[in-house]
């Protein structure tokens, strides 16, 4: 046991106290640890903490940068002016002709012609709009708040650019908040691209059209652009705007639609081809139905229209019949545009490509002459080749022109072939009406020897020429039936369309004075020099000629009191906000004064109404009113001609082959007119053909041509000018007969005929 007593006790203790102090050491190192790390993980967030607010602050930065940059960028190096006038817009638009309605002699449309863009501008007034004026044809409130609805509902309070949609947009192309792209284009934006056509997928045509719809805001009212924007959109099926759509669609002019009927068309702008309303009418109705959803919370519509346009059971009507276009214009209408772009041409100095591109894309509304009641009656003559296309000795058919108008020049209806037209003629095509120049034949006489002779007083209605044989140096005129009467009237000689006449009265006026006459005082422009000669001017053997759009005007004269008016197809032309860009309402010329006009106009009555006058199968054809008139015929019956007038019109009928050869049926034009002018004609007032104060009726001799006594053994009524009327018979010595009255009608109370030899009536 004392061999134990070495055993320390103490140092025990002080182990178990240094144990202690490492246990309470290792305890201390522990919380110090602890606390270190809590410290460091305070310390790391803070560190995080500011890292993020660091790249928060360097995005806001960089974010600041980019943006300023942007606007910088924008606003000096981005041209965001725009060249297009929104109140004068000039775009391709669909040309419309136009036509007097003749119960109220207002003008209603006719037709429509158009290039590659069919479009038809229709305006908006919002006073108007909103009211219940029912004259306002323009675009209707409800139409514009469809649009607006689903397109572009804050248009009216942001400045071009609606930057809540924009970033949206932008923000759904990464983070897809929506399940569709969401257009971020505002109307004013979708204004800009409708006008530029800048559809280039880059960052910088984003930027273009922020800024030019910026433009547009800051110089135009939103009511233009929303007008503009309106007749630019595309409606599906090569229309563009909402007037020819509204036609198309619904068969109804703009001002007529309905709610659900606006919300159709608009549900068809974000994609035509997916809602067209005819092609996919599942899609237009879900589509038409969120537009009235958005209209009514929107507040544009009430609660009752809303129900009442879910319920109204639209009708699609889809037809280019409702377009008022033709497959095949009518021969007016070509010889229309021809004129129209010949004339932009000239006035405007343009190349006649670019006069054309003009006519069809320009948005024109062309105020035509053109009679459609007329035109069809001219048609459903000219269209029966079963009846009037005769075959040559070729084989080949007989082929015709035709063209009507009235006293001051205008155009009503004309035909440019025999049988029906099947193709358009354009600016090349051949329009026998204005492009075939043939030899007039006898229906020169009157206007190139008998009117300029009387209005030189060279002769008077009954004077007496000499119906010889004579020679002019190695030339001599031959009557066409081969003899020569001798002693004959003024008067007569036309009856009979006397051949030595008129070559001896061109000869005493000179040819040159008669050309002219022709070409100066009548707008013949289809002559040449070489028409300067007695055969040409005497007898209408020309080596140029005429057309019977000429021909017909040139005749007015004799039933207007000798006024020449240039013929037109067209009253005005008006761009599409009614400037007029050219006027067809031209002063006329006095080719003749209305003493003369009146006197030939009597002379030419002879020509249907005498014994022996070679147009007597036209005396039917209007029965109830008188006719003047000329036959022409060329050499070897090679072209046939009628040209005569009544109170209401004059027509020039000419036909003949495109290859020249004998005609079989010498009476053809004769008939033709005659059939035209019958239809024409029907239901109309009677009317007479007014006379001037300076020329008087006079009965005269037939033998002498003097004023008649009643010792005269014949005598005929005569019309003379008072500054040419002849003196009293002296070979038959007696009483003069007193000049007779003159009916209300403008006819006189008797008429006596003429006594001459009477001979088959042909030419």
């Amino acid at each position: 046991m004392n061999n134990n007593s070495d055993f320390d006790y103490e140092d025990i203790n002080s182990k178990k106290e240094e144990t202690l102090d490492l246990n309470s050491f290792s305890s201390s190192a522990t919380q110090k640890t602890i606390k270190n790390r809590r410290r460091k993980s305070k310390y790391n967030k803070q560190r995080i903490l500011k890292l993020i607010l660091t790249l928060f602050l360097v995005g806001i930065i960089v974010v600041s940068i980019i943006v300023s940059a942007f606007v910088v960028y924008a606003f000096t190096s981005v041209d965001g002016s725009m060249t297009e006038n929104l109140d004068e817009l000039k775009l391709n638009f669909t040309t419309t002709i136009y036509t007097k309605n003749k119960n109220d002699d207002e003008f209603t449309e006719y037709q429509r012609l158009h290039g590659e863009y069919n479009r038809i501008w229709v305006y908006y007034d919002p006073q108007l709009a909103k009211s219940t004026d029912e004259s306002y044809e323009g675009i209707p409130q409800n139409l514009v708040n469809a649009f607006v609805a689903i397109e572009d509902k804050r248009f009216y309070s942001h400045f071009g650019v609606d930057w809540k949609r924009t970033v949206a947009a932008f923000a759904n192309m990464f983070l897809h908040f929506y399940s569709s792209n969401q257009g971020g284009s505002t109307i004013t934006q979708q204004l800009v691209k409708n006008l530029t056509n800048d559809n280039e997928q880059r960052a910088s045509r984003k930027i273009r059209e922020i800024m030019r719809a910026r433009y547009l805001e800051n110089h135009y009212a939103k009511d233009t652009i929303i007008e503009c924007y309106l007749n630019t959109i595309a409606m599906g099926h090569g229309l563009y705007g909402v007037g020819v759509a509204s036609n198309y669609y619904f068969d109804k002019d703009v001002k007529d639609l309905t709610i659900a009927e606006c919300a159709t068309l608009a549900a068809i702008t974000k994609s035509p081809s997916y809602y067209a309303p005819d092609d996919e009418p599942e899609h237009n109705k879900l589509r038409k139905e969120t537009v009235l959803r958005e209209m009514l919370s929107q507040k544009l519509i009430k609660k009752t229209e809303y129900e009442d346009a879910l319920k109204e059971e639209v009708k699609i009507v889809a037809s280019k019949e409702n377009l008022n276009e033709s497959d095949v214009n009518s021969y007016a209408v070509d010889a229309l545009i021809r004129q129209v772009t010949k004339d932009i041409a000239e006035k405007y100095n343009y190349d006649e490509a670019h006069a054309a591109s003009l006519f069809y894309n320009g948005g024109y509304k062309i105020y035509a002459t053109i009679d459609p009641d007329i035109q069809s009656k001219v048609e459903n003559v000219f269209n029966d080749s079963a009846k009037y296309a005769i075959k040559g000795k070729d084989g080949k058919l007989l082929q015709g022109s035709f063209t009507i108008m009235d006293y001051n020049g205008h155009v009503l209806g004309m035909a440019g072939g025999i049988g029906q037209k099947t193709v358009n003629l354009g600016m090349s095509g051949f329009n026998r009406a204005t492009d075939a120049i043939r030899q007039p034949g006898s229906t020169m006489k009157p206007i190139a020897a008998y009117a300029p002779s009387i209005e030189n007083n060279l002769i008077n209605y009954s004077s007496i020429v000499n119906d010889k044989a004579e020679n002019y140096g190695t030339w001599k005129p031959v009557n066409w039936y081969k003899s020569y009467w001798g002693n004959i009237t003024v008067q007569y000689a036309l009856e009979r369309s006397v051949n030595t006449i008129p070559v001896y009265l061109v000869n005493k006026l000179s040819p040159q004075v008669s050309f002219d006459f022709l070409t100066q005082k009548l707008g013949i422009t289809t002559l040449t020099k070489e028409d300067i000669n007695l055969s040409p001017l005497g007898m209408g053997g020309t080596n140029g000629g005429l057309t019977t759009f000429e021909s017909a005007a040139a005749y007015a004269i004799f039933g207007n009191g000798g006024l020449y008016y240039e013929p037109k197809l067209y009253y005005k032309v008006c761009d599409q906000h009614d400037n007029v860009i050219l006027d067809g309402n031209k002063e006329p010329n006095i080719a003749l004064s209305e003493d003369t006009a009146t006197v030939m106009n009597r002379l030419l009555q002879g020509v249907v109404y005498g014994g022996n006058g070679t147009g007597k199968a036209a005396a039917s054809a209007v029965s109830n009113m008188r006719i003047y008139a000329k036959t022409g015929t060329s050499n070897d019956s090679r072209d046939l001609w009628f040209v005569g007038g009544t109170p209401y019109y004059v027509a020039s009928c000419w036909c003949g082959y495109d290859e020249q050869q004998d005609i079989s049926q010498s009476t053809i034009a004769l008939k033709m007119w005659s059939s035209v002018m019958s239809e024409v004609h029907k239901g109309l007032e009677v009317k007479s053909f007014e006379t001037s104060e300076y020329a008087l009726p006079y009965y005269y001799c037939t033998q002498t041509g003097e004023l008649a006594t009643d010792s005269c053994p014949s005598k005929a009524l005569g019309w003379y000018r008072k500054s040419n009327v002849p003196h009293a018979c002296k070979t038959h010595t007696g009483t003069a007969i007193g000049r007779p009255e003159i009916s209300s009608d403008n006819s006189t109370v008797k008429e006596v005929q003429q006594e001459q030899p009477q001979t088959q009536a042909q030419e």
